[in-house]
């Protein structure tokens, strides 16, 4: 087990702090390539990360390695409180109207923007035996709220007390693949895995006498780490001259660890293993260059006690007992960490994914997909922690092959909003959640061998010349100067001093165009997130995020470093926003073109690869916000 442990550690050294709830807390494909078609991947896949949704996929990706980064934007927030009746319908909601329980109203997640790294490699080791490794998120959850909506009487815990809950799962699936002939093969695949959770401003219940089984194994704990292992095994079937293909899958339940620092949270004192899980998938090619697939996934979320089991039952006005077998607070064999124990009361999913992909010309694929799973949450209680409740998931993507060894691939996903309500939950009374998703990813394949099959077009490409383009992002910190004075210009001033969170996450994406070797021009897109000041009982939320214009200069200072600067404009967009106490009192826009500049150097990590670190100034005269980034820079 230890050397488990030092095995998935070292890994998961590449993918720490990634965090995302799609498909459940499942990711809606396996690789970025894949969920730029809605997340196929059982009877299609050409890169190696494909072979986490298949084994058997490895006959037909090649020599390659893949690596890719993405930025994972989830937005979500919760509404707790009484509702008008006890009927448990929608429209029974009203959210800030007081409650025996604490906090009522309106919070959101503070933690909004997360990296997904991911890698994998693939080879043949003979004509018809093939091995690939990935190294995948699996998915997880994330949230940090700034109030707690489980604050008895605003006393224990305090309602400015955070609160949330932090999982992250990764996979490292090892595989073989075999051909068996033409037109059948076989995969199997040993799967390492590794999850990271904690939880924080859970003292409600760790204090709630009878609730736990042991109070110190609830909350506020920090990391504790999970490691296991399971397998999956793969089927693919080629029929009609290789324009239909069928594939199959079956992952067993991942055994893992306990969670030793959270065996009162979790059933089973602290089990938390992966669900069992199974599919199948068709991918039809009328012609060479356009691809249809379509999976179904079952995942039986319901068997795993900590997921599956029910949560706080309902009854408000029955002295919090259950009614009908539903879990009770004050149920001895349901107690927190018990066999039994409550948990997030999820029912199993199936989900159901549909992808397109066309081969342009000899260089470019263009793809699209659909995604849709129905929310696998029964009660609303403790998943308010973890809102996996989004269903429909669209997305696009594109592969653009460089030259004969490099492939780089662009995806977008966005996951729509979708909201879950329920009234008469003990605790809580009635409580909504909503979320919605963005992605943003980019990867390169190197491809030592294409593998036998390819879909791009026959036509050379006859596109625009994308000699001198280049595209990146960055990810890292923003900083806003001058908050306090700024809201109070805005919003006016109150008798109570100002106090201002200045930094907080930021990112951006951009495109530009090299002229020469020492200038170039660049436009981009930054979110520079938000901060939040408070006067008094007045809270003011400041959001902002820009499109920027600006020419670069670079100068060598060897063959791989390079000094940049930037100077230009910006048209920043900042909304704001103003409570006092959890009544929203003034909303308003203040939009504007700003000076804009900014310094950095860049490292020329492969030919076409660098990596680059940047500070940038939005130069607002009353509010101006330092971004600075790191990421990487690809040339077309």
């Amino acid at each position: 087990m230890m050397k488990l442990k030092v095995l998935v550690g070292a890994m998961a050294l590449a993918t720490a702090g990634s965090a995302c709830a799609t498909n459940g807390y499942f990711l809606p494909g396996f690789g970025f390539r894949s969920q730029g078609m809605g997340g196929v991947g059982i009877a299609y896949g050409r890169d190696s990360l494909s072979t986490a949704a298949n084994p058997a996929n490895a006959v037909n990706t090649g020599m390659r390695g893949d690596m890719g980064i993405g930025v994972f934007n989830p937005e979500r927030n919760a509404s707790v409180g009484p509702g008008t009746g006890l009927s448990g319908g929608d429209n029974d909601f009203t959210p800030g109207g007081g409650g025996a329980f604490g906090f009522t109203g309106n919070t959101e997640s503070d933690a909004k923007y997360f990296l997904m790294p991911e890698m994998g490699f693939s080879m043949p080791l003979t004509e018809n035996l093939h091995v690939a490794m990935a190294v995948v998120g699996n998915g997880g959850m994330n949230t940090t709220y700034p109030q707690n909506f489980f604050a008895f009487g605003g006393l224990n815990p305090s309602p400015d007390k955070k609160i949330g809950v932090d999982m992250m799962q990764l996979l490292v699936p090892i595989s073989l693949a075999y051909r068996v002939n033409e037109t059948h093969s076989l995969g199997a695949s040993l799967v390492l895995a590794e999850t990271r959770f904690r939880a924080y401003g859970l003292e409600a219940f760790a204090n709630f006498a009878g609730v736990p089984s042991d109070p110190k194994y609830v909350t506020g704990n920090g990391f504790d780490y999970s490691y296991g292992a399971g397998f999956k095994l793969g089927w693919l079937g080629e029929f009609m001259d290789d324009k239909l293909t069928v594939g199959l899958t079956y992952a067993s339940r991942t055994w893992m660890s306990k969670f030793d620092k959270y065996k009162s949270l979790f059933a089973e004192q602290g089990d938390f293993d992966i669900p069992e899980n199974y599919g199948i998938g068709v991918a039809f090619k009328p012609v060479k260059n356009l691809v249809i697939a379509a999976d179904v996934v079952r995942i039986n979320y319901n068997d795993i006690a900590s997921i599956g089991n029910r949560g706080p039952g309902f009854g408000v006005n029955k002295a919090l007992l259950g009614t009908d077998g539903v879990p009770s607070l004050l149920d001895s064999n349901k107690q927190l960490g018990k066999d039994q124990g409550m948990g997030f009361g999820w029912e199993n999913q199936t989900v159901y994914k549909l992808g397109v992909q066309y081969g342009v010309n000899n260089r470019l694929l263009l793809r699209a997909g659909y995604n849709y799973g129905k929310t696998p949450i029964d009660q609303v209680t403790f998943n308010l922690l973890a809102p996996a409740t989004v269903e429909k998931h669209y997305s696009l993507g594109f592969t653009y092959k460089a030259n004969d060894l490099l492939e780089v691939t662009g995806t977008y996903m966005y996951a729509a909003s979708n909201s879950q309500t329920a009234c008469n939950q003990n605790i809580v009374d009635c409580a909504s959640f909503n979320m919605h998703q963005n992605l943003f990813a980019l990867s390169m394949g190197w491809v030592l061998d294409p593998g036998p099959k390819s879909e791009y077009g026959e036509s050379d490409w006859a596109g625009i010349n994308f000699d001198g383009w280049y595209g990146g992002f960055g990810f890292g910190q923003s900083r806003y100067r001058n908050v306090a004075s700024y809201i109070n210009a805005e919003v006016g001033p109150q008798a109570a001093s100002t106090t201002a969170n200045s930094r907080s996450e930021g990112w951006k994406v951009y495109t530009g165009y090299q002229v020469n070797k020492y200038l170039g021009v660049e436009g981009g897109y930054a979110n520079l997130n938000d901060v939040s000041a408070t006067t008094g009982s007045r809270r003011t939320n400041v959001v902002s995020d820009a499109w920027t214009l600006a020419a670069v200069g670079t100068l060598p200072v060897t063959n791989k470093l390079s000094v940049i600067g930037k100077l230009g404009a910006a048209y920043v967009l900042a909304d704001i926003r103003t409570k006092n106490g959890t009544a929203l009192t003034k909303r308003s826009g203040d939009d504007s073109y700003e000076p804009y500049y900014g310094m950095g150097v860049s490292y020329a990590l492969l030919k076409n690869l660098d990596l680059r670190a940047e500070w940038e100034r939005f130069d607002r005269k009353d509010l101006n916000i330092d971004l600075m980034t790191a990421g990487m820079t690809v040339k077309f």
